[in-house]
């Protein structure tokens, strides 16, 4: 295989793997989009009160298969920046040689998404590995028109949208080339392209027949993240700052890489640009496209995009630096490079480290097993016996207990069981839930919506960090549909 021959690269994924698998290991809790995937793939099936399911499936079995550990989740994290990785590579051999494509993925350990907001398990993470995969398929398939590859791509595509509906400006991308590409039109004429839509539909199919059952209740999560924030002087201005802002967020993000590449590249000869025409335009089209699309969208209806929606947008920039540079890549550019992304990585490595170890967040140091005793044994207090089998609240302090109390309570996010579609609502009306939450007006929420509700009580968690340093967390807590003493 042309990655266990390569030295550099493999050299470079093993120590990428170690570096942000075992740094998270600095926090006391995991992190919170890690935690309700797992959620999800406990109590869902073909659809979460978010998005679509594959997320919360690998991450439960990860926490199944890893005897609930947090390094599991932590693991599967840099496995999908891994596999992402490979397909990069594979990716850039079809369009450079391949020291360039070793370099091509060294690049974008500069990519803020690749190394410090990687060990946090989530949709965007498992983005990483999707994007550049049906990517390789698809160029394959244009390339060859083999049914396999188009079979692939489908399968691929389906996936990438059984992760996160945003994954649909990918696919968008890839019809937009074949649409006006002369070369990959011709694939029209073929039955390649729609074997893809077949497989991808097929794949795709279980989540649909979810949305349906469900009244597409999921897809208010996901207009409401999108949703307009307008300025309320000068409306205008939602159409212009919200893309600038999605740009330039971007482009910070990307700015790792840039800097690598400008380093290496610097004083190198100048050298002609020798991509055909179908390859300068597959690499823009599937490359520059998808952010472009993204903030189009912005533009055009003044939407404010969330900037983690950019994460995996950036898979093909170390391919279109490469691929598009007007330098020529001697040896000793490389070593820049190569030595440049091992700084970078060290640098960002290290600021991770110590924005953890410093922190005294209960987001980052919360331990779970103590808190999650600690409310079960408040249920215990005032629920006459009564086994403690529902937790309502906002995610962080829900899932906590969910997962980490004796009784194992199914969590009831926002407390509002319409949006979670793993409640029974009879079964909670009879047995009752515990509320807790560090929101008030939540709390508040949740009496509104439901009856039956006691009034709010303070308690005190205590978060300790690396540094022995302590403080006290309020919580409110109460009880659902409970006669408490």
């Amino acid at each position: 295989m042309r990655i266990l021959s390569n030295k550099t690269l493999f050299v470079f994924l093993i120590i990428h793997f170690l570096v942000w698998s075992l740094l998270p290991l600095l926090r006391t809790s995991i992190p919170m989009d890690s935690i309700e995937a797992v959620t999800w793939g406990w109590l869902c099936d073909w659809g979460t009160n978010k998005h679509p399911p594959l997320s919360g499936h690998l991450a439960y079995g990860a926490w199944v298969l890893g005897n609930q550990s947090a390094y599991a989740l932590y693991a599967l994290s840099q496995l999908c920046v891994l596999f992402g990785f490979i397909y990069i590579f594979k990716l850039a051999c079809r369009f450079m040689d391949d020291e360039k494509a070793v370099l091509a993925v060294m690049l974008l350990e500069g990519v803020i998404y690749y190394g410090f907001s990687a060990p946090e398990f989530n949709v965007n993470v498992l983005s990483l590995a999707l994007w550049p995969a049906t990517a390789y398929y698809f160029y394959r398939a244009v390339v060859k028109g083999n049914w396999f590859d188009w079979t692939l791509t489908g399968i691929f595509a389906g996936l990438n949208l059984l992760n996160k509906y945003v994954s649909g400006i990918l696919l968008l991308c890839m019809l937009l080339f074949m649409i006006f590409d002369h070369k990959a039109r011709q694939r029209f004429k073929q039955a390649g392209p729609y074997i893809c839509a077949l497989v991808t539909a097929l794949v795709f199919a279980p989540h649909a027949f979810w949305l349906y059952e469900h009244n597409f209740f999921t897809l208010d999560y996901f207009l409401a993240r999108s949703g307009k924030a307008a300025f309320e002087n000068a409306p205008i201005l939602n159409h212009l700052v919200y893309p600038l802002k999605f740009l330039g967020a971007q482009i910070l993000f990307g700015l790792g890489a840039l800097l690598i590449y400008v380093i290496g590249i610097r004083k190198a000869p100048r050298r002609f640009i020798n991509l055909s025409g179908f390859e300068s335009r597959f690499l823009v089209w599937l490359g520059m496209t998808p952010v472009i699309i993204m903030a189009l969208i912005s533009f055009v209806g003044g939407i404010k995009l969330k900037t983690m929606w950019g994460f995996p947008a950036l898979y093909m920039l170390g391919i279109l630096l490469l691929a598009f540079s007007k330098h020529l890549l001697t040896e000793a550019a490389r070593r820049k490079m190569v030595i440049g992304t091992y700084i970078l990585m060290l640098l960002m490595a290290t600021a991770y480290a110590t924005t953890v170890y410093f922190n005294k967040g209960d987001k980052v140091h919360l331990h779970p097993l103590a808190y999650a005793y600690q409310m079960e044994n408040l249920w215990d207090e005032n629920a006459d016996g009564k086994p403690l089998k529902y937790v309502m609240g906002d995610v962080w302090w829900a899932d906590n207990v969910a997962l980490f109390a004796p009784s194992q309570p199914k969590p009831i996010i926002w407390g509002n069981p319409a949006q979670n579609p793993w409640i029974d609502k009879a079964d909670l009306d009879k047995s009752g839930a515990l509320i807790v939450t560090a929101d008030p007006y939540l709390y508040g929420q949740i009496s509104r919506t439901l009856e039956n509700i006691s009034a709010p009580l303070p308690v005190e968690v205590m978060i300790r960090n690396p540094q022995g340093k302590v403080k006290f967390k309020k919580l409110y807590y109460g009880f659902y549909n409970i006669g408490t003493k």
